[in-house]
């Protein structure tokens, strides 16, 4: 019983205790033992990412994209560090809530932010830049069944169709030949700038993101179709795959677009009836990528094939011919031959011809006249090393870049080829 009894006493003095100590430190505490907590809780909200209510789900992602691009134009040779614009600069909130078992509503908000484009670097500038660029600002609503609807500044159904990458390629080898897109090629006899680069012979071949309503169908046996309208007017519709065919690996997809917005693609004729906007256009274009996945061996293909309704209001003949582009990239991505991820080997070719055509030739150089033949075309070949802990993908490529251009005033203006060596990383977030 006396032992019950010390052993009672000793738990009632230790509780004691406790309880002083507990008041000592409440007291110590300004009298609320949680307002160090809640302040520091205060403190953590204010400097972290956080939903802005318990309904709808966020998801902050991006990545980094930079690179050192030197160029030898035939006459001057630089350096320059740049953005790279194949899959440039990002940061995006991705916002998703559940309506009920069928229905969702969610938003894309993704902004570019670009230091120095290695699309629009020119030899006599490389600090230029589209800055701080929003790519999408779009809801949508969903239905497992029926599909999803966008609304906003976001992807046409078009958008990146010719870009199928099943192997790790086209963070450098893109089909859409945007490195180096405003460097001039100089004539060969002179050396001058002739104010003729990619971007002129070869304008827009990937649709670019613009105002739309689109609809996505939900994906059947790795198919779906997408289509969209908007900007006054221009529509377009496309069938997209991605999936998996015994040991092949296969992405891709076919498209029509249909286009009379006037977009600035072309005509400066003044007897155009769009002569300050640009000629309306219509176009099929689309991609495949293969890969066999036992041995990592590869082939792409990618095609545009735009027609202009640029018309002549004097004589009613066609002023612009179409513009053909294709483009060929293969190797392998090779497994095991670096310890941290696969290393992917490749070559590429790309042409576009007719893309200038019946266009005023620039006086850049001492040409000028109405354009007669536009030829582009490039090959390169180049590494990328995928380092999957890290998210991250280092690769260095090389490109030729040739043109063939005549006028009516001069006829055919021989051009100096432009070598291009770029060399950088992509890490995502």
């Amino acid at each position: 019983m006396s032992r019950f009894y010390l052993t009672a006493q000793s738990l009632l003095g230790a509780s004691i205790a406790a309880l002083m100590s507990s008041t000592t430190l409440a007291a110590d505490l300004g009298g609320n033992c949680c307002a160090d907590l809640e302040e520091r809780i205060a403190e953590l909200e204010a400097t972290t990412v956080r939903k802005g209510n318990r309904k709808v789900s966020l998801t902050v992602s991006g990545q980094i994209n930079q690179q050192i691009l030197f160029f030898d134009d035939g006459r001057e040779s630089q350096a320059y560090v740049a953005d790279n614009n194949n899959s440039s600069t990002r940061f995006r909130f991705l916002g998703n809530a559940k309506i009920d078992p069928s229905w969702s509503a969610g938003y894309l908000l993704e902004i570019e932010a670009r230091s120095s484009d290695n699309n629009l670097v020119t030899q006599a500038n490389d600090d230029v830049s589209a800055g701080i660029v929003i790519r999408h600002s779009a809801w949508y609503l969903e239905n497992k069944q029926l599909g999803r609807v966008w609304v906003g500044q976001t992807s046409p159904a078009t958008d990146d169709i010719i870009l199928a990458d099943t192997s790790g390629a086209g963070v450098f080898a893109f089909s859409d030949p945007l490195t180096g897109n405003a460097l001039n090629f100089r004539r060969s006899d002179t050396g001058a700038l002739t104010g003729f680069s990619v971007g002129v012979i070869a304008p827009n071949i990937d649709t670019s993101r613009r105002n739309i309503v689109r609809y996505d169908t939900p994906t059947l046996s790795g198919f779906r179709v997408t289509a969209a309208w908007g900007e006054d007017d221009f529509w377009d519709v496309a069938l997209w795959y991605a999936g998996t065919v015994g040991a092949f690996k296969i992405a891709g997809g076919i498209g029509y677009v249909q286009d009379t917005e006037g977009n600035g693609f072309g005509s400066s004729n003044p007897n155009n009836a769009n002569s300050n906007l640009g000629p309306d256009f219509s176009e099929f274009k689309g991609s495949i990528s293969v890969t066999h996945e036992p041995t990592g061996l590869f082939g792409d293909f990618a095609f545009v094939h735009r027609e202009f309704d640029s018309i002549d209001r004097l004589n009613g003949n066609r002023q612009r011919p179409d513009l053909d582009y294709y483009y060929f990239r293969g190797g392998i991505a090779a497994k095991g031959l670096v310890p941290v991820g696969k290393t992917v080997f490749y070559g590429e070719y790309g042409d576009a011809e007719g893309g200038a055509v019946g266009t005023t030739a620039l006086t850049a150089g001492g040409i000028s006249g109405i354009v007669t033949e536009s030829d582009f075309r490039f090959y390169g070949a180049g590494i990328v090393q995928t380092v999957p802990a890290a998210e991250l993908e280092l690769y260095v490529g090389y490109k030729r870049l040739e043109a063939d251009v005549a006028t009516s005033t001069l006829g055919r203006v021989a051009t100096e080829g432009i070598d291009i060596v770029g060399t950088g990383a992509r890490i995502k977030f």
